[in-house]
């Protein structure tokens, strides 16, 4: 193996081609499902800016002086609390959400997976605002977001 992968690294002049598991057509057919998940994880990421931001809002706010620890970490209604379950709630349903999704794309369609996504997307971003107004309302985004989960499951497992 020394000398082949010598050989491999000294003269092939795009050695991580020659390593990937997925041929340039499979990897175009997955190309819905990985622009979905880049989607995904830009709310992922406006949800833990909005959960900092709102707990600097809060100590910016506030009227019995307390500490960025207390704020931060001590913090259990209002403002806080809503920012701490939105980004929680996401948090907690990443591992279910993507690996259903993705095992979905990889043997049933990427197209249709990356639909589910998009739909699970547009069903979690109002969850703050959800969250406020409380139950059932909150049911809005969660319940729709567990179907599409279940559903890409059994859909993958089915397949």
């Amino acid at each position: 193996c020394q000398e082949r992968c010598a050989s491999f690294v000294l003269h092939d002049e795009e050695p991580q081609r020659k390593m990937a598991v997925l041929s340039d057509a499979e990897i175009a057919r997955l190309r819905p499902l990985t622009h979905a998940t880049a989607w995904y994880f830009l709310l992922f990421y406006a949800f833990m800016m909005f959960q900092s931001f709102a707990k600097l809002y809060i100590l910016a706010t506030q009227k019995d002086k307390k500490s960025l620890r207390e704020v931060k970490y001590e913090s259990k209604k209002g403002l806080a609390l809503m920012s701490d379950r939105t980004f929680l709630n996401m948090v907690e349903q990443c591992p279910p959400c993507l690996f259903s999704v993705w095992i979905y794309g990889l043997v049933v369609d990427p197209a249709k997976a990356a639909n589910l996504l998009y739909a699970y997307i547009a069903f979690r971003a109002p969850y703050p605002l959800l969250y406020k107004k409380g139950p059932p309302f909150l049911f809005l985004s969660t319940l729709p977001n567990y179907l599409i989960i279940a559903y890409a499951l059994y859909g993958a497992a089915m397949a």
